[in-house]
């Protein structure tokens, strides 16, 4: 019976994640309110209360929910460059905007991010982890590049610290685009076109 229980809360749980990420689109931070929340849930305000101390809480346990999604494209595991280090790199990118596109959890983060996200105090956790999540990734990102470079298929001219800020706004840019008129491009598709675009620019490094 217990563990029917602890079952049943955290699918109670998980039921409210699903509710805010859908409710925070819809109306973005500052107007969704827990009410509207617990309504979309099918529950009580007093339910999203025992789990969640606020919206701060929710929005925080929101962006651990896609935490693994969103870090697998460019954690630890996935840097692992072998005779190709390009191609890594590439691989990693375009996963990144896949998963922006298909995996639900990752999609909705990144739209109370970019568009539904205001300037208020209960959202700067959520911006605070994009930023600490974007330390941690460089890290990594710049051991593929360094790695590239070494390969010969990147010039040894090139500003690997620049290079990375350059992919990560490229990226972040395209997501925020697509996430504002999904239906002008097919992000999934030609994703692969795009990280090319922005790859192959950097081969040319020397000529700028």
């Amino acid at each position: 019976m217990v563990r029917k229980t602890k079952q049943e809360a955290l699918e109670t749980r998980e039921s409210l994640l699903d509710a805010a990420g859908k409710v925070f689109c819809e109306k973005g931070v500052t107007n969704a309110s827990l009410a509207d929340i617990a309504e979309c849930a099918g529950v009580t305000r007093g339910a999203v209360y025992w789990h969640f101390k606020n919206k701060t809480d929710l929005i925080e346990a929101l962006w651990r929910r896609t935490e693994m999604p969103v870090d697998e494209s460019w954690g630890d595991s996935c840097c692992v460059t072998g005779s190709d280090p390009l191609k890594a790199i590439r691989d990693q990118a375009i996963d990144c905007l896949h998963r922006a596109v298909t995996d639900v959890n990752t999609r909705q983060v990144w739209d109370i991010l970019f568009h539904k996200c205001e300037n208020v105090d209960e959202t700067a956790v959520l911006k605070s982890r994009l930023l600490a999540s974007r330390d941690d990734c460089a890290r990594n990102v710049a051991k593929m590049f360094n790695e590239a470079v070494k390969a010969g298929q990147l010039p040894k001219s090139l500003d690997i610290e620049t290079a990375i800020v350059g992919m990560f706004c490229y990226i972040e840019g395209l997501i925020y685009n697509w996430l504002m008129t999904p239906g002008s491009i097919d992000l999934e598709k030609s994703a692969g076109t795009y990280v090319d675009i922005y790859l192959n620019g950097l081969k040319h490094a020397d000529a700028a």
